[in-house]
């Protein structure tokens, strides 16, 4: 009987040891659930962790959304940057041909208004005027200079000695009468200030050749 008890008493103490984890849990779980009120509510740690774990990855989400955005915009502002930079740069160069070609248009029609389609052996020898009207001399050559078809205009000297021999553009004569052209834009100081030059340092237009045709050549 009395190892009966015994045995009773270790199996309920047993009993006892593996039951009060459990019952700790089951306590702690009953206590989370019931509010001071008594009142029970739903908690649910794991829950509560997803929905945190969920809204930092949504807050990360909106930052990388967001840096995203400003990314975007800044990349299209470097665009329509570039894109304004580069009409402008093509507008400028279109401007610049277009004066140029504007600039050789005029000039060219300067010199067909005063020279036609004489070519450059009957030009030679045309007496030359002064914008005051003074005769200086005539033309003794027409040459490629400076990117441009000039008169080599030979003023004063006797027979060709002692000229002083100046570059004038053809675009700068006006017709007189078919045998005398007058220099516009230049005083004969003017001109007798010039550089004395050497035809030889350049090249000359051929002789059959129209002012036209050197100017396009």
């Amino acid at each position: 009987m009395k190892t009966l008890t015994q045995k009773l008493m270790t199996t309920v103490a047993a009993i006892t040891l593996v039951a009060t984890p459990a019952l700790a849990d089951m306590t702690s779980q009953t206590e989370a659930e019931v509010n001071s009120d008594g009142v029970t509510i739903e908690q649910n740690t794991e829950a509560d962790t997803t929905v945190g774990a969920d809204a930092t990855v949504g807050a990360d989400v909106e930052t990388g959304a967001e840096t995203t955005e400003d990314e975007n915009a800044d990349l299209m502002q470097e665009t329509e940057d570039g894109a304004s930079d580069m009409v402008e740069a093509t507008g400028d160069a279109a401007s610049k041909a277009w004066d140029a070609t504007k600039s050789g248009a005029e000039k060219l029609a300067d010199a067909l208004a005063t020279f036609g389609d004489e070519t450059v052996t009957e030009i030679v020898g045309t007496k030359v005027l002064s914008q005051e009207g003074n005769d200086i001399g005539e033309i003794d050559a027409i040459v490629k200079a400076e990117g441009e078809i000039m008169a080599v205009v030979g003023m004063g000297g006797f027979l060709g000695i002692g000229e002083h021999d100046v570059l004038v553009p053809v675009d700068q004569f006006s017709i007189v009468d078919e045998d005398t052209v007058m220099v516009q834009g230049h005083t004969e100081a003017e001109l007798e200030a010039m550089p004395d030059v050497d035809v030889s340092e350049y090249t000359e237009v051929e002789g059959e050749m129209t002012i036209e045709q050197a100017i396009n050549s």
